[in-house]
């Protein structure tokens, strides 16, 4: 009995460390990565290498139609439009859309410039699913080149990796710049306005972050029409070319105004004209966070989105509601909603709805707090327990 004893209690504690969160499970499957190498005809070079690279996850690679049965299974799906001549389609954005609402997701999508060349016409496809999936990250309509970092030429963009705070890992490794060739430069839209997102200084959102950006040499180009909507042709500064959103569900979106692979020249290059690169170890990095495999995939920061909408009415009166959901994510997926409604008299025809959902990450505080109680419950157990003869 007293060898059974100790052995229980010690079940029991482990059991209740699961159950708090102290001790997580090992997934017995590698995390599977989708690739959308939309309209490829064969595996581009630098795709073969990732796949031969980054072998800690399963790889699965769709060059034709997109739908939900496909990517169904998929922990990170990284969307790259080989085929410039190629929009996806509605059915297709909705297999996205449903596969990213099952939560704890991560879907890298890829942009590029308004290069007359043909570039440009990825942006339209980028810009769509990013809408899709309720994020507000954006390829704006132009060129970001770089008269400093680059790669022999301003458009041959040598980008700096300087994640922001609580994302600096995903520099580890990464000594030298990662070639963005020929960029976009990316925006957000928030309320139906489109705001630049430069490489320094005050975020435009709290929830979104930035991972590669241009040195102060940076400008804007533009090739073809429309004009860029958050930047001014000629301006001047660190622009940003990859960043990432962390959304609600335990979702995470990243945007880049290049592609790993493809698009001329892909992220993974260790040289290019002479110029020593470390692509593939940045491109590792961002793939083995995104699934789980490196580093905290969610930062202990706080994530707000506040999504305002205004509907015109013939009314005498405005009704002002505010929803306030705050979900705290923790292993007991604990959601608190507060309702407050408030009707004001006066004459006017519009009515304000205004929601801010407010997403906490993991904070173990709480369930390391029980564990260790429940350790020192167990030691003083099975110290009596011992001394049973």
């Amino acid at each position: 009995m007293r060898k059974v004893l100790p052995a229980l209690v010690l079940s029991l504690l482990l059991l209740m460390a699961l159950a708090t969160g102290l001790i997580t499970p090992v997934k017995a499957e590698k995390p599977l990565v989708v690739v959308i190498a939309h309209g490829a005809l064969e595996e581009d070079v630098q795709l073969q290498y990732m796949k031969g690279n980054i072998t800690e996850v399963d790889w699965k690679v769709i060059t034709e139609e997109v739908t939900y049965d496909e990517i169904k299974d998929a922990d990170m799906i990284i969307y790259v439009q080989v085929d410039i001549d190629l929009n996806i389609t509605d059915d297709e954005v909705a297999a996205i859309k449903r596969w990213f609402d099952q939560g704890g997701k991560t879907l890298w999508v890829t942009g590029d410039s308004d290069y007359k060349g043909g570039d440009f016409k990825r942006i339209p496809n980028t810009n769509k699913i990013l809408k899709a999936v309720g994020s507000i990250l954006r390829n704006d309509h132009a060129e970001a080149v770089d008269r400093e970092s680059n790669c022999g030429a301003a458009y041959r963009v040598a980008a700096i990796i300087a994640p922001d705070k609580g994302l600096e890992f995903l520099a580890a490794g990464v000594e030298r710049p990662v070639l963005f060739h020929g960029p976009g430069v990316v925006a957000v839209e928030i309320n139906g306005e489109w705001k630049p997102f430069y490489g320094k200084g005050d975020k435009p959102a709290p929830n979104v972050y930035r991972l590669a950006i241009t040195s102060d040499k940076g400008a804007i180009a533009e090739f073809v029409k429309p004009l860029p909507a958050a930047y001014t042709i000629g301006e001047e500064g660190s622009f940003t070319l990859m960043a990432v959103e962390f959304m609600p569900n335990d979702n995470i979106v990243i945007l880049s105004v290049e592609a790993p692979f493809d698009h001329y020249h892909g992220m993974w290059e260790t040289v290019y004209k002479d110029v020593p690169l470390d692509g593939p170890k940045f491109v590792k990095n961002v793939v083995l966070w995104a699934v789980g495999l490196y580093g905290p995939r969610i930062p202990f920061v706080t994530v707000t989105q506040t999504v305002t909408e205004t509907v015109t009415e013939t009314v005498t009166q405005t009704q002002v509601q505010t929803v306030t959901e705050t979900a705290t994510i923790t292993e007991t997926s604990t959601i608190t909603t507060t309702e407050t409604s408030t009707v004001t008299s006066t004459v006017t025809t519009t009515q304000v709805s205004t929601t801010t959902t407010t997403v906490t990450a993991p904070d173990y505080t709480a369930a390391a707090g029980i564990g260790i109680v429940l350790l020192i419950i167990g030691i003083i157990i099975g110290y009596f327990v011992g001394k049973r003869k």
